[in-house]
């Protein structure tokens, strides 16, 4: 059986493999993955590992940048205080503990809310692009496509460790991605730029690009061009929070 793109054969494999059995090789052998559930796009399991997954992630990296995340909610406090004179120091205190117990919940509920809604994108932008997908497919593939995601965070809490926290003032410091190479002072804007250059986020664009063109049945060109255009909505929107967080 070949694919949509005659310069990539699916591979013939057997429909028996467990989740467990996808989650390991989507990391190697993501073809594989995709043209099993090409056919049969259930999700829910899958999704439900990498929600457990996520959470323990975003717990270990908290607990290791704890002191950078107290900086940049003194850092919001004060600003608020600036833009707020009637804000007292002691509503910002418990503003800011607040935040910090907030912080681990909020993290991982973003990141389970985005993954549902990058299937929901999936779909969408992959019909733009003539992908055979429906929204199963479009929810599937981006569960599996997130699973690197969660290195993203165990290389972050690894780099905390091995090279300390000193100096770093807000979150996105801490992704292993080119904002932690910023110059001293940059923004907001540039920061959340710069943090979707990850290992994570980009080996998830690679992964949702090869799951259209399996799962999809498009081209190879068209997957990978839908799936740019999905990591610049995705920029656009982390550009847009970030300046919001400030």
């Amino acid at each position: 059986m070949t694919s949509p793109d005659s310069s990539m054969t699916t591979p013939v494999v057997a429909d028996d493999a467990s989740v467990m059995d996808d989650i390991i090789e989507i990391f190697y052998a993501p073809s594989r993955v995709f043209a099993r559930r090409r056919d049969n796009p259930k999700f829910w399991a899958a999704f439900v590992i990498f929600c457990v997954l996520f959470a323990i992630g975003v717990w270990v990296m908290m607990r290791n940048y704890s002191d950078v995340l107290d900086a940049q909610m003194e850092r919001q406090m004060n600003a608020a205080m600036a833009k707020n004179p009637q804000m007292t120091p002691e509503m910002a205190e418990k503003s800011r503990h607040f935040g910090q117990m907030l912080a681990p919940v909020g993290g991982v509920f973003v990141g389970v809310i985005a993954t549902l809604i990058l299937g929901l994108g999936v779909w969408l932008v992959g019909k733009l692009f003539d992908s055979k997908a429906d929204l199963r497919h479009g929810m599937m593939i981006a569960t599996f496509a997130s699973f690197p995601k969660i290195l993203d965070l165990i290389i972050a809490a690894v780099l905390a460790l091995a090279a300390g926290t000193a100096g770093m003032t807000n979150m996105m410091l801490a992704t292993p991605s080119l904002a932690r190479f910023a110059p001293s002072g940059s923004s907001a804007t540039v920061l959340g730029l710069l943090s979707r250059f990850s290992i994570g986020t980009i080996w998830a664009t690679i992964l949702i690009a090869i799951g259209l063109h399996v799962a999809g049945r498009m081209t190879k060109g068209r997957a990978y061009t839908a799936a740019i255009v999905l990591w610049l909505i995705g920029t656009g929107l982390a550009v847009f929070s970030a300046m919001r967080q400030g």
